[in-house]
């Protein structure tokens, strides 16, 4: 099976018209075949429709749907995996429809990201040109004059000074260490170690950590429920899962529920195991699942909570980083402009 290389990336945006138009067409009642012929046919980018021609081609040659997908490596583990959930369970339709809503949630959730970051980006970079400019073109036009008038200068105008002379020794050495950093994690990023660290340090960032731990959590509520509702056991359906969510950290609880279940353990306890993943309240509410037989409903309400909760904090995040730029770049541009400006001052006062 050979695949175009230039179709790599498939945008969220196609995929979820991809996934729903699909969906339409097995509801309208068609068969696989003749719904896929008619996606093949009403696609207009040639690259995609490429792709989706060698997908048919697989499966009529025997293959299975998500087999398929999972062949060319253009569509994510998440894809294939609850196509192969849909497959198993014969509930391809539901599979579909699932994919359609996740990534019309995740292009949405991408735009309020991106209407959050836009304008505080745009301020950062601007002020970081701004800084260069100034450590690098203003501040040595003023050590020149303070050295022609003599006299001991501020403790702070000769650090900014210091600085400014240290720049380019300082900016190499952190473009240094940056290649050094992605070399290794490049070579060792698969690593359980590497993988390891890099997500106890991602949960750790103030406010970006929270929201990819409710995102994690609000895709592993729907998978599962997904699972659940098809009728798959527990203990299997947590082992599917493990291939579809790849952070290290829910992938490492996966195993461990698993163990956990074999041993007749019960699934809210070893949930409760890892509280920096998983919420109390989802602890509590799977184990009222548990204790009344109704694990599915419990799943699907939370994943719905998480999902209007992580879509409101991304509406805070622009909110708040505003006000937080704006305040830390006018106080970085002032505390260079009043340390050049300080020793002028202290001179005016002697003079008068």
């Amino acid at each position: 099976m050979t695949w175009n290389n230039e179709t790599r990336d498939i945008k969220d945006g196609k995929k979820e018209s991809l996934f729903s138009e699909l969906h339409s067409l097995l509801s309208s009642g068609l068969d696989f075949g003749r719904s896929f012929c008619l996606l093949i046919e009403g696609e207009n980018d040639k690259r995609l429709k490429r792709v989706l021609e060698s997908i048919y081609a697989s499966v009529v040659k025997g293959q299975t749907l998500w087999e398929s997908f999972a062949a060319g490596k253009r569509f994510s583990a998440l894809d294939y995996g609850v196509l192969r959930i849909g497959e198993e369970t014969g509930r391809v339709d539901e599979s579909l429809r699932f994919l359609a809503d996740y990534y019309h949630k995740r292009v949405e959730q991408r735009r309020l990201v991106t209407g959050a970051i836009s304008y505080p980006l745009i301020i950062l970079v601007t002020a970081i040109v701004v800084l260069v400019f100034m450590i690098t073109v203003i501040v040595p036009m003023f050590e020149q004059v303070y050295a022609r008038m003599g006299g001991e200068l501020p403790g702070i105008t000769r650090w900014i000074i210091d600085f400014s002379k240290n720049f380019p020794t300082y900016l190499l050495i952190g473009i240094s260490v940056v290649i050094i950093l992605v070399g290794y994690f490049w070579l060792n990023g698969k690593s359980d170690s590497t993988r390891s660290f890099l997500s106890r340090l991602v949960l750790k960032i103030p406010l970006a950590g929270e929201l990819i731990r409710k995102n994690y959590q609000a895709r592993f509520c729907k998978l599962l429920y997904l699972l659940c509702s098809s009728e798959v056991p527990l203990l299997q359906g947590i082992g599917m899962l493990k291939d579809i969510i790849t952070f290290y950290p829910y992938q490492r609880s996966f195993d461990i529920i698993c163990e956990g279940l074999k041993r007749g353990e019960f699934f809210a306890d070893k949930l409760g195991e890892f509280p920096h993943i998983y919420d109390r309240k989802l602890y509590t509410l799977v184990r009222v699942g548990e204790e009344t037989n109704r694990l599915e409903d419990m799943l699907q309400k939370q994943g719905e909570d998480l999902t209007r909760e992580l879509e409101h904090k991304l509406k805070q995040l622009g909110n708040l980083l505003e006000p937080v730029l704006i305040m830390g770049v006018g106080g970085l541009v002032a505390i260079v402009l009043i340390s050049m400006y300080l020793p002028m001052f202290r001179l005016g006062g002697v003079i008068g």
